[in-house]
């Protein structure tokens, strides 16, 4: 008996939470250095040239704006963006960066404007991000949002029946499912065979892909729910954990790695926290600097441990290993990829306490801009280095902000020497 009860455990707080219990928007406050911000987004409108660079950017800057809980600057940038197969995803990216703040009625407004723009990624696999919209409709509760993107078939031509109802598995399992679950907590994540064809590799790295983004979906609705002072099922978590296991070829595992560790925050755990701080490290310890995802996952990383005041030694830790990235990026990263990844480590040098250190490396960034012959990417690198300092809630060296200042001032000069 005390096994079935244990069962069944998450079936009855999962049938507890009725739409009436959905956590409402919650009052985020992140610090941040708002003039700073300003002028990244000042710079980003100077932005011209390659049409598919600049709507991957503003839907960088989309999700920064998300983390500092500005819906409406957030919508309005991805709403300015030129037609684009980008931007549908920019806009679940995004709505995905509010849910975990708590921040329902901003995930509502895109995923609305992400069915609007929908058919601009007709030819760019449309279906993608039409089960990433329905996905999130189904956390949030949307219900116009679910109706909409089901009448997108038509549009994609896809049929979402079968996988969605794998997902409603893992989401809200029957009873079957959570004893499947419990006697196999890993059966979502069979491991690629030895010596498959193309196609079925092609089909196992597909489900691999659908996967992480509902553990990210599951970990940002937790979040959300702590920060609402509401539960949620632990199922979710042994899922998740599932997806930092799993044997793919990419930085993914270490990213759902980070969230965790931000959940463990979230929750008031700190000493979980700093285990799956160490974990994390570990997953990305082998990884080349090519592997570009891993600046994203050491600057979160370098965010939890600062908010840790017991973890300095890890914190040490830390500092040395920012150290050595930043050395291996500039060795082996060409000039525009050390402008966009460098300055996230700056980032966590500044919240390790090295500020110094961290505005030496902004310095070097704003030196790259600056030997740029292409104003498109000075653009970028610019819109890039002002949210950094943004999101640090810091300001420049008089001699980085003068250097910052004349780079933008002579964009009008050298844009005019290119025929677009």
């Amino acid at each position: 008996m005390t096994y079935i009860l244990t069962l069944l455990m998450p079936l009855m707080l999962l049938c507890s939470l009725s739409a009436s219990d959905q956590p409402a928007d919650v009052q985020l406050v992140i610090p941040y250095e708002k003039q700073a911000l300003a002028n990244s987004m000042r710079c980003l409108e100077t932005s011209d040239g390659d049409y598919e660079r600049i709507a991957k950017l503003r839907n960088w800057v989309a999700e920064n704006l998300a983390y500092f809980g500005d819906e409406i600057a957030a919508t309005s940038t991805l709403r300015s963006t030129k037609s684009h197969y980008h931007v549908p995803f920019g806009c679940v990216d995004t709505a995905m960066t509010f849910l975990g703040h708590g921040q329902r009625h901003a995930v509502a407004e895109l995923l609305s404007m992400a069915l609007d723009v929908l058919p601009y990624a007709v030819g760019h696999s449309p279906e993608l991000v039409q089960y990433q919209i329905l996905r999130l409709a189904t956390v949030t509760e949307d219900t116009n949002a679910i109706k909409r993107t089901w009448e997108a078939e038509i549009l994609t031509g896809a049929n979402l029946y079968r996988p969605y109802q794998s997902f409603l598995q893992v989401w809200r399992p029957n009873l079957w499912d959570m004893i499947q679950d419990r006697l196999f907590p890993k059966r979502h994540w069979e491991a690629l065979k030895k010596n498959p064809t193309r196609d079925e590799e092609i089909e196992w790295k597909k489900k691999r892909s659908s996967d992480y983004f509902t553990s990210s979906l599951f970990l940002r609705e937790a979040q959300n729910r702590v920060r609402s002072k509401k539960t949620y099922p632990s199922s979710w978590i042994q899922y998740v954990e599932g997806g930092v296991s799993s044997p793919t070829i990419s930085t993914r595992p270490a990213a759902l790695s980070a969230e965790l560790a931000e959940l463990a925050l979230l929750e008031g755990k700190p000493s979980l926290a700093l285990l799956i701080v160490g974990q994390t490290w570990e997953l990305l310890s082998d990884w080349a600097p090519e592997m570009t995802g891993i600046y994203r996952i050491e600057r979160d990383l370098a965010l939890i441990l600062s908010a840790i005041p017991d973890a300095q030694n890890l914190q040490v830790e830390a500092r040395d290993r920012i150290s050595k990235r930043s050395e291996n990026l500039i060795k082996h990263l060409d000039p525009y990829e050390q402008l966009v990844h460098l300055p996230l480590l700056a980032e966590s040098f500044h919240a390790l306490g090295a500020k110094a250190e961290a505005q030496i490396k902004w310095k070097l960034c704003a030196d790259l801009c600056a030997q740029n012959q292409n104003p498109e990417s000075q653009s970028a690198g610019l819109t890039r280095i002002w949210m950094s300092y943004a999101r640090a809630n810091a300001w420049p060296t008089k001699e980085t902000e003068a250097l910052l200042q004349k780079i933008e001032k002579k964009l009008p000069a050298a844009y005019s020497k290119i025929n677009f």
